[in-house]
């Protein structure tokens, strides 16, 4: 079995409200046809073999609005970072969550187990020279790579299409003048995504764009957003062979409410599409759940 994780930021479950939502104003086709209507909350849990839709708690039992650094953390640890820290934090992680990230990482705990793990995701040359130099920061997802000894991809495997950049298309590239870096259509980075993850048992792939144009409340963007996450996800759906699973997941909500311009505290979905689907379906309540399921599904066990 593989799986492909893919972590959309700041994507949460609104209503059905053409005013405020674009996940229902342009009505993405992959949402429409798996589920049979736009993404909302009014769908509630959906099982189908074909694809699950788990409404998923990003608030953690913490009081005030989800934000990334610890949603991140608990996604990718299993950990609920927000109850150990006793509040939600955004951004980056500082040292008590990096020191989580280290222990549990899922990422980490599968390459120790022997599987092959990788990032699909493309860092711009120098990366990490930023870092040094206080310019960047490590986020929760750059962390979970590298505690598993990991490298982190770059303009070697973009030039090879062996890579997927953040923004889907390279747009935010190409003024850098990269060599060997052209632009592509969102279904192409969708195929190369799964051309990836079909040579590793487990995959991740962050996109957030959907977070940073949430923030921004401009529909002009949301749309062009909207049209380019729902091509990518239709060529991932399209592409994926048998023994795939894919799961799509985010930290909190944004972008599903534009009349807003903070995170929100509505759930957030959970899709699985794949074998096992509806039965990893019900093991998850909150993002807490989405490390152990995947751990579950990988080792072949039952879920408890």
């Amino acid at each position: 079995m593989k799986i492909l994780l893919i972590f959309i930021d700041g994507m949460g479950l609104g209503r059905y409200e053409a005013a405020s939502n674009p996940f229902v104003r342009f009505d993405p086709r992959f949402f429409k046809e798996l589920f049979g209507q736009p993404l909302t909350i009014e769908l509630g849990r959906f099982y189908h073999p074909e694809g699950c839709l788990v409404p998923t708690d990003a608030c953690l039992g913490v009081p005030g609005l989800p934000q990334s650094a610890t949603g991140q953390t608990a996604i990718f640890t299993g950990v609920n970072a927000p109850q150990l820290m006793s509040r939600h934090i955004p951004g980056f992680p500082g040292p008590a969550l990096a020191g989580i990230i280290r222990e549990h990482g899922i990422m980490r705990r599968l390459a120790e187990q022997g599987f092959a793990v990788t990032s699909a995701n493309m860092y711009t040359p120098g990366y990490h020279e930023l870092v040094t130099m206080k310019k960047r920061r490590y986020s929760v997802t750059t962390l979970v790579i590298l505690e598993a000894g990991i490298a982190l991809r770059s303009l070697p495997e973009m030039q090879q299409a062996q890579a997927v950049y953040q923004d889907l298309t390279n747009d935010l590239l190409l003024p850098l003048e990269l060599p060997g870096v052209t632009g592509i259509t969102p279904a192409e980075a969708g195929r190369r995504l799964v051309n990836i993850a079909e040579n590793h048992h487990f995959t991740m792939f962050e996109y957030f764009q959907t977070d940073r144009y949430g923030h921004k409340q401009n529909w002009l963007t949301a749309e062009q957003v909207t049209r380019q996450l729902d091509e990518f996800l239709c060529a991932v759906r399209d592409s994926v062979s048998s023994d795939m699973t894919v799961i799509i997941t985010s930290d909190h909500g944004n972008f599903e409410d534009l009349s807003v311009k903070t995170h929100t505290n509505h759930a957030v979905p959970t899709i699985i599409m794949g074998s096992r689907c509806q039965e990893a379906a019900t093991q998850i309540n909150d993002l807490t759940h989405i490390t152990p399921v995947i751990l579950s599904l990988l080792k072949g066990e039952n879920f408890l």
